[in-house]
């Protein structure tokens, strides 16, 4: 009797020791951090919708969003190892990493990969309508904010300021500061990252109290912009292609291909994981930042990318490949296994 207590014991322990390795394989979470931008951003909505669908998705990655300033912060902290995967990021951003140049001069990070396009947007040069400012031109010798402290956009327009030497005042700032100060006079406008037809979200109650409307940059600026930096994408936009400004147009507007990054080390199945769910959620997270809609954020970036491009991480390739969306060459990084 005393025997078959003991082998009865166990049993059940045995079956607890099962029962509690199975509950604790169950409930094992990938967890990862992922860089976003300034709460204050419209582009905040779509990080935040995009990791709730993610974390929904039942793949067993949770995903933490971590506030930033945007693009380049991102950036650098994505190649520290600080963020597992980042949003809020551009292509041209992207490559000045990939390839140590620019703001990355002498910190080349060759395991950045492109993860998912969000779209194809502007950064676009918002001015109070009673500036008397027409172009990028005339914000010469004026206080202008190129945008949030550390990201892409910001960088870009205080480049550019250099390149074409119009000695602007810039006054890089957090969005919330340079709204302030806009309604304040203290600066006649600020570089906003914008839908490429509409207003950016964060800036619609503004103009309603302090009217704003848009400049852009000379064709003689894009030439010479280019000379500089080949890889920047710059746009006609004709008169009344702004919905909010019926009247803005014809101008050059920088915009560039954005989305997500992630790198070399982050799984394959990690990445397919997170692709898939983006793609699965993409009518919710257009229902949180409506900019996205019309886009598609696999086959958008193989089709839009020109010959400079970032390598695509193996998880987008392979999710790419299910769906029958041709990848060229150009974008497989060396990890990918057929």
């Amino acid at each position: 009797m005393k025997i078959r207590n003991g082998i009865f014991s166990g049993l059940i322990i045995a079956v607890l020791a099962a029962v509690l390795l199975f509950a604790g394989t169950a409930q094992a979470e990938i967890h990862l951090n992922m860089g976003s931008t300034s709460s204050t951003s419209g582009v905040y909505a779509w990080c935040v919708a995009a990791a709730n669908v993610i974390n929904k998705a039942d793949n067993g990655i949770q995903v933490t969003v971590v506030e930033s300033g945007a693009g380049m912060d991102n950036l650098r902290k994505i190649s520290a190892g600080v963020f597992d995967f980042a949003m809020a990021i551009d292509l041209p951003g992207s490559l000045q990493l990939y390839k140590g140049i620019e703001g990355f001069e002498g910190k080349q990070f060759k395991d950045v990969r492109w993860l998912f396009l969000r779209n194809i947007f502007a950064d676009r040069l918002y001015v109070r309508k009673d500036s008397g400012v027409a172009s990028f031109a005339d914000l010469k010798g004026k206080r202008f904010c190129p945008g949030i402290p550390g990201s892409a956009s910001a960088a870009y327009v205080m480049q550019y300021d250099k390149i074409l030497g119009h000695n602007i005042q810039l006054v890089p700032s957090a969005l919330g500061d340079a709204i302030t100060a806009l309604k304040e006079n203290r600066i006649v406008g600020l570089q906003k990252s914008s839908g490429l037809n509409s207003m950016d979200a964060s800036l619609i109650e503004v103009n309603l109290t302090t009217p704003l409307t848009v400049v852009g940059y000379s064709e003689e600026d894009v030439k010479k912009i280019q000379e500089k930096i080949p890889y920047m994408t710059f746009l006609k936009r004709e008169k009344g292609s702004i919905k909010e400004f019926p009247d803005v147009g014809p101008i050059w507007e920088e915009c560039p291909i954005a989305g997500a990054v992630a790198t070399a080390s982050l799984p394959e199945e990690v990445g397919y994981q997170i692709v898939k769910a983006y793609v699965e959620g993409f009518d919710e997270i257009a229902a949180a930042y409506g900019p996205i809609k019309g886009f598609d954020p696999v086959g958008d970036y193989f089709k839009n990318a020109g010959d400079d491009v970032v390598p695509a991480h193996a998880g987008l390739i392979r999710y790419a490949k299910e769906k029958g969306i041709d990848v060229p060459e150009r974008f497989i990084p060396p990890e990918y296994k057929k």
